[in-house]
């Protein structure tokens, strides 16, 4: 049995490298997406940029943001920014009507409710969506902070052919050892967008950093067919653009582009947000499903592995220790090559924690993100759908 359990071990070891390999050569791949021919335009010529920030109860980060989105360095009869105070009940809401009164280009929208099968944050999307006109729609959270230069390096990275562009949020601030261990686990996953991208197979993005055409969402029918799912805003459209295959999805990792955001501050949003991370991972391709459910088994045996040396099964958790060096190495590796792209080499000194403490978290979630409830500004979700009942949808 065991001799067994170390066979399937390798095999899928073999295949995460061969995956890793296949990244790296994305990454290599992978164009800055950065069209000087924009920069060559005169501002006026620039695109028109919808610029959405949905928000619930972010009365304490929607100022920092707010402060962010006045730096930006667009033309403002460009840049039309959409502020939407979804169902808050703190003074979200004020915040939003005070900054729009002040600013010509910034309009507000209020969310009256929810709607069955209409995830709540990707039914204020839509309604933002369409209550805007900007040729590119550009997304972000209420925690983030982009710098000045974020919304021209993301309209300049797109060129005739591409419908999308996915950016980076680095975790910001990173002072304690928590925090600069989430700041590489997240690292890691822009790692896996980018090389996904530079290689012709998106696999994954962040919502929080994130910019399509206008005119493709609608083609696309908007969230059609992903709407129910409470999670998926990015990664799930992100999806069925690729497979609409009706242009390029870039991934634009210049450090100007960056939109950092706040890590989860304790274990249990830190829980809640890994948990609705992984909730529509069953939602995906067959082929992204199975390649998912690999890393899932060989994090599995790795954890077991690691588990078996405490019955003093050795000839287990040797063949285990091989492997997760191996495993380790080669995320080191792959991550060190993305870190240059991004301007990211200060981020691995809690590399070789997170390496061990990896595979636990990976079978921890991937379990916890299909049955477990999880909590997402102040409401409770279960991991599937949203099915409340229909009220007004907007204001």
């Amino acid at each position: 049995m065991v001799t067994r359990l170390v066979i399937l071990l390798a095999l899928l070891a073999s295949v995460y490298l061969a995956l890793l390999f296949w990244l790296s050569f994305g990454l290599r791949r992978l164009c800055l997406q950065r069209s000087e021919d924009f920069f060559k335009k005169r501002p006026g010529d620039w695109p028109g940029v919808s610029l959405i920030v949905c928000a619930k109860n972010e009365a304490q980060r929607l100022p920092r943001l707010l402060r962010a989105l006045e730096r930006q360095q667009y033309p403002r009869n460009k840049l039309e920014i959409c502020l939407v105070d979804d169902r808050s009940g703190d003074r979200t809401g004020e915040i939003i009507d005070d900054f729009a009164a002040s600013h010509f280009n910034v309009i507000t929208l209020r969310m009256n409710g929810t709607a069955p099968n209409f995830a709540p944050k990707k039914r204020a999307i839509d309604a933002a969506i369409r209550h805007t006109t900007g040729e590119i729609i550009l997304l972000t959270d209420a925690d983030a902070e982009p710098g000045p230069l974020w919304v021209r390096e993301m309209a300049a990275a797109f060129t005739p052919n591409v419908v999308m562009v996915c950016g980076y949020s680095p975790y910001a601030p990173r002072e304690t050892s928590w925090q600069k261990i989430l700041a590489l686990e997240y690292f890691s996953h822009a790692a896996v967008a980018a090389g996904g991208c530079g290689a012709g197979r998106p696999l994954t993005c962040t919502g929080s950093n994130l910019a399509y055409r206008r005119e493709a969402y609608f083609r696309l029918g908007g969230f059609a067919g992903i709407a129910p799912w409470i999670s998926g805003d990015d990664d799930l459209l992100l999806h069925k653009m690729h497979e609409a295959s009706i242009g390029q999805i870039a991934y634009l990792a210049h450090p100007a582009a960056h939109a950092p955001v706040r890590p989860p501050g304790s274990w249990q949003e830190f829980k809640s947000q890994r948990t609705r991370y992984a909730s529509k991972s069953l939602h995906y391709q067959p082929a992204l499903t199975l390649a998912l459910g690999a890393v899932f088994l060989l994090n599995l045996l790795i954890s077991a592995g690691w588990l078996s040396v405490v019955f003093g099964v050795w000839n287990f958790f040797i063949p285990t220790l091989v492997i997760s060096l191996l495993k380790a190495g080669g995320d080191f590796f792959y991550l060190r090559q993305a870190a240059k792209l991004f301007d990211e080499r200060k981020l691995f000194s809690a590399f070789f924690l997170a390496a061990l403490l990896h595979p636990f978290y990976v079978v921890y979630f991937a379990v916890r993100g299909q049955f477990a409830k999880f909590s997402w500004r102040g409401e409770q979700f279960t991991a599937r759908k949203n099915t409340e009942p229909t009220v007004p949808a907007a204001t």
